[in-house]
């Protein structure tokens, strides 16, 4: 029995196994690493997105073209999907972490064809990876929520290879003002930067730009005769069907003369003149409505001069909820002063194609918007996607309270102290270790690369410029080609962002390094 062969998998299904899968694998990774390399920093490239409608994307932002990139190969697939989740969870960086993950997988492969087991590749990764952490946290920079210039620096930082970066410094003043807004004292302002809305519309110039003090929604009014303008507006946030409520069951109404008639309709106006009375004895001037409102209850509003949106979505009157501080109500029976909120304009305007509904003036918004304007749709898509990133790292800074400096500083700092490291280890988990530090490497290699300049000769004097721990801050500002202290210079990260691509990155290494069999089925 022993030499015949049993065969346990449908004829058809393909196997590629050790070291031919991993490097299946890891070709894969690094072809998508090399997809996005160019965009990386201030003088990164842009790429052109042709969907198969033939409608044309150009940016630099490596979240946006690794979700357009359609990917066949699962490890390729699994690498994207990291790169999402730190674009999820700090809002950038997502470029340095697919550069980090695929150097980490190059660098394990050339250990393995020296025919070195991925298992004590693997655990030096996993202690590199843990002394990085642990460095990351003594040497980080520890600042308050107030310390304004070190977010200033930090936003700008987020937008030098951004195409709005002409206006960094603006973009930067608008984007910390409105985080500030919205600023959660519990340290999950991150969680709430989706309460900044942002709207774009037509203008001459993105600098025309501003922050609002209240919110923007794309509704119009219920009425076209209600008014244009609602000075000193009292608001109600409702979730009830503003009409004459009907039967739940079939029913029919015998009417024998037209007296009947009348009384029938003289019902049903009394129960839309009941509603009106609760609003006029509130002194409401806006209402806010979830649910439907009638024509007839729309009409009736809008001979009061009361305004009116209805069929709103949720995250919408939530914005709303947070701007004017009003409470929603679900019984209008019960509506009082206390539910009511406050905005001292609910204007109704048309931006570009659409009709909104502006409530501004709010007194202590925890939700606000910023009005983006722009020439070219084009360019306020670019943006809007610029200043959501910056906006996210704001938050989070405000959040953890640790930055540290850009420009391949901290990469650098890393590398010097993992080789470092590396020596206090025996066995083969030293190749590896040294092997790590040499991928941290890469993403100031790719900052000097795009930037022109010499790599050889930029990195060596990056490395001969770490001598001691006070230079821990030294990098590259590709923007003056010179080799400084970044720190000073404002050339500002979050240091929870380095957390993110060290932990993503090894983990993603570290299990594709483990996959030594890759079993593809083909048909049923």
């Amino acid at each position: 029995m022993s030499g015949v062969p049993i065969i346990i998998l449908k004829e058809g299904t393909e196997e590629v196994r050790e070291r031919k899968a991993r490097k299946q694998n890891i070709s894969a990774m690094v072809a998508i690493a090399e997809a996005v390399r160019s965009t990386l920093g201030p003088k990164g490239m842009s790429k052109m997105l042709v969907d198969s409608m033939g409608d044309v994307t150009i940016t630099n932002d490596g979240a946006e073209i690794l979700k357009n990139l359609d990917i066949e190969n699962i490890a390729a697939n699994m690498m994207v999907n990291v790169a999402k989740s730190i674009d999820d969870d700090i809002g950038d960086g997502t470029t340095s972490a697919v550069i980090f993950s695929a150097a980490l997988l190059d660098n394990a492969l050339d250990l393995i064809e020296q025919d070195i087991h991925p298992k004590p590749i693997t655990h030096g990764y996993k202690l590199a990876a843990d002394k990085s952490l642990a460095i990351i946290k003594d040497i980080a920079e520890t600042i308050s929520e107030d310390s304004d210039e070190v977010l200033m620096n930090a936003a700008k930082t987020a937008m030098n290879a951004k195409d709005i970066s002409p206006l960094k410094e603006f973009f930067a003043g608008l984007a910390l003002k409105a985080v500030k807004q919205i600023a959660d004292d519990e340290g999950n302002t991150f969680g709430k930067v989706a309460n900044v809305k942002i709207v774009k519309a037509p203008g001459k110039s993105l600098k025309d730009s501003k922050l609002i003090n209240g919110v923007y929604i794309q509704k119009e009014k219920v009425n076209t005769m209600m008014p244009e303008l609602i000075k000193d507006a009292k608001v109600a946030v409702l979730r009830k069907k503003l009409d004459v409520k009907k039967t739940e069951f079939d029913a029919q109404v015998r009417i024998t003369s037209p007296t009947e008639i009348q009384r029938f309709l003289d019902q049903e106006e009394k129960i839309l003149l009941d509603y009106m009375k609760i609003f006029k004895d509130q002194g409401v001037n806006m209402i806010v409505n979830s649910s439907d409102i009638s024509d007839k209850f729309g009409a009736f509003l809008a001979k009061e001069g009361i305004a009116a949106i209805k069929n709103v979505g949720e995250s919408d009157y939530k914005s709303i909820l947070k701007a004017v501080g009003a409470k929603l109500v679900d019984d209008l029976t019960s509506l009082s002063e206390n539910d009511l909120g406050f905005a001292e304009k609910v204007v109704f305007e048309k931006l570009g194609d659409d009709n909104y509904t502006l409530f501004s003036g709010c007194k202590n918004p925890k939700s606000v918007s910023i009005l983006l304007k722009g020439g070219l749709d084009k360019i306020l898509s670019t943006a809007e996607v610029s200043l959501h990133d910056v906006l996210c790292v704001i938050s989070k800074i405000m959040d953890t309270k640790a930055v540290v400096a850009g420009g391949g500083a901290i990469y650098m700092e890393l590398s010097k102290r993992i080789r470092a490291y590396a020596n206090e280890i025996g066995g083969k988990e030293q190749l590896a270790v040294s092997a790590f530090a040499l991928a941290l490497e890469e993403i100031p290699k790719t900052l000097i690369r795009n930037a022109g300049l010499e790599e050889i000769e930029k990195l060596t004097e990056l490395r001969a410029a770490h001598k001691t721990d006070s230079d821990k801050w030294v990098g590259i500002d590709t923007i003056t080609n010179t080799i400084e202290d970044n720190f000073k210079k404002g050339i500002i990260e979050p240091a929870e962002l380095l957390n993110h691509i060290i932990k993503s990155g090894s983990e993603l290494a570290n299990l594709i390094l483990r996959i030594d069999r890759i079993i593809s089925a083909k048909g049923t």
